[in-house]
């Protein structure tokens, strides 16, 4: 009778560990995913911040009659 008991446990215990292991991949995956998805939202945004900041930078210095007109 222990060895059935032995052969339960451990086969329980298989199970169990094959779910987590199973479980901590597809979350490992998914941060992988969001984070080159927050990668490129990152590199989106510099690109944005960027193109609007040059602009000004450059009304800024042709003076105040570019800014007038």
């Amino acid at each position: 009778m222990p060895d059935l008991w032995f052969a339960l446990g451990l086969a329980m215990g298989i199970v169990v560990t094959g779910f987590a292991s199973v479980g901590s991949f597809d979350r490992g995956v998914a941060s992988v995913r969001r984070g080159v998805i927050n990668a490129e939202l990152s590199a989106r945004h510099r690109a944005i911040v960027a193109r609007r900041s040059a602009p000004r930078a450059a009304a800024a210095d042709d003076g105040p009659e570019r800014l007038q007109a």
